[in-house]
C-alpha cells in the first residue's frame, strides 16, 4: 500500500496497520513537495522506509525516485543499499523521469522530456553497474552524456542489491526498460494499457537477449474509496485532481500553481484511470485485471484521507477476493 499525505509517524503506524492486515508491502514516493498545498507533507523518503522497515515484515519500494537533479545516482545507490541492508531481501527501486515540482528546487536546468528518459536511462546503468562492482568489491566508474560517476565503491551492501524499476506509462519506455533494467513500475494506466506495457517490456527483453520471465512486473494504481459514491467523488477532487488533469505534469513547479489548476477539475474529468468507487467488488475487479495481466504486484493508493478506514474495508473485502 502506497503511503503519502500524512506526517511521517503517521505513515509508520498505518504502514504497520497495513501489515498487520494482509497488505505485502509499503510503497513511498520520492517528492521534495506535495502536489497540493492542503496535503501538507512530503518526508524524505529514504528516511520514512527505514522507520517503515522496524515495524513491518513486507517489501519496501522507493517508487518514482528520480537520479541526477536533488539526488546524484551514486547517493540514490548509496540511499538503496543501505536500507536494504537493513531490512535483507525487502527493498526495490524504481526509478522515473522525474517533474519539475520535486528537481528544480536546486536551480539545475530543467530539461525537456526526452532528455529526462535519457538521463534516468543512463542512471539505471550506473546504478546497476555500482551495485554489482560494490557487491564484488569492485570500484565502479561510469561516464554517459549526462551521467559521470568517478571511481566508487559503496562499502555498506546487502548481500543481494535492490532490483532497479523503470517507472513509466509509456510503452516505447517500457520496452527500453526491458533491455536493461530489473522490471517496471507501471503508473497511473488501465487495465488494458498495463497489458500492453508488459508486452513492450518481454519485447524489450528479448530484443535484449534476456529472459522476461525474471523482470519484476510492478503495478501502482490510483483508487478512490469511501463508504458512499458522494464521497469518493468529492475526496478524489479535493486530495487528487491531477488524476483528472489531461496534460503532462512533467514543468509544473509548484503545490500552488497546481491548486489553482484544480480548481478548474469536476467530476465529468474523472475516467477510468482513476477508479471512483464505494463498491469494494469493483475495487477487487480492478486488482485482478492487474494481476490477470501478468503484475506480481499492485500497489493501490487511496486518494482520501480515510487511510485507517480504507485498509480495514480492504483486508474484510477486497484481499478475500484476490486468494
Amino acid at each position: 500500500m502506497p503511503i503519502d499525505r500524512v506526517s511521517p509517524r503517521e505513515a509508520v503506524a498505518l504502514a504497520e496497520r497495513a501489515d498487520g492486515a494482509g497488505f505485502r508491502g509499503a510503497l513511498a514516493a520520492d517528492l521534495f513537495q506535495p502536489w497540493l498545498p492542503s496535503l501538507g507533507q512530503a518526508p524524505f523518503v529514504w528516511s520514512l522506509l527505514s522507520a517503515i522497515g522496524e515495524h513491518t515484515a513486507g517489501d519496501l519500494f522507493a517508487g518514482m525516485t528520480v537520479p541526477g537533479y536533488r539526488l546524484h545516482p551514486a547517493t540514490l545507490a548509496q540511499a538503496a543499499a543501505t536500507l536494504a541492508a537493513l531490512h535483507p531481501d525487502r527493498v526495490w527501486l524504481s526509478v522515473a523521469p522525474g517533474e519539475a515540482i520535486n528537481e528544480h528546487v536546486t536551480g539545475a536546468s530543467w530539461p525537456e522530456a526526452p532528455e529526462r528518459i535519457e538521463r534516468m536511462f543512463e542512471a539505471v546503468e550506473a546504478i546497476r553497474r555500482l551495485f554489482a562492482a560494490s557487491s564484488s568489491g569492485r570500484d565502479s566508474r561510469y561516464r554517459g552524456e549526462y551521467v559521470t560517476l568517478e571511481t566508487a565503491r559503496l562499502w555498506t551492501t546487502p548481500a543481494v542489491p535492490p532490483r532497479v524499476l523503470v517507472a513509466t506509462g509509456g510503452p516505447a519506455t517500457a520496452r527500453r526498460a526491458g533491455r536493461v533494467a530489473d522490471g517496471l513500475l507501471a503508473v497511473g494506466v488501465r487495465p488494458d494499457q498495463g497489458r500492453r506495457l508488459l508486452q513492450r517490456l518481454s519485447e524489450g527483453a528479448e530484443a535484449a537477449g534476456r529472459d522476461p520471465a525474471g523482470l519484476l512486473r510492478i503495478a501502482h494504481v490510483n483508487v478512490s474509496w469511501a463508504p458512499d459514491q458522494a464521497q469518493a467523488i468529492r475526496q478524489a477532487l479535493a486530495r487528487f485532481p491531477i488524476g483528472a488533469m489531461r496534460f503532462a505534469r512533467g514543468d509544473l513547479r509548484s503545490p500552488q500553481l497546481v491548486e489553482q489548476i484544480a480548481a478548474l477539475v469536476g467530476p465529468e474529468d474523472l475516467d477510468e484511470r482513476l477508479l471512483v468507487s464505494s463498491d469494494p467488488d469493483r475495487h477487487g475487479e480492478l486488482l485482478s485485471q492487474f494481476l490477470d495481466a501478468g503484475y506480481d504486484q499492485v500497489y493501490v493508493h487511496n486518494v482520501g484521507d480515510n487511510h485507517a478506514e480504507f485498509i480495514d474495508m480492504y483486508a474484510a473485502r477486497v484481499l478475500p477476493l484476490l486468494g
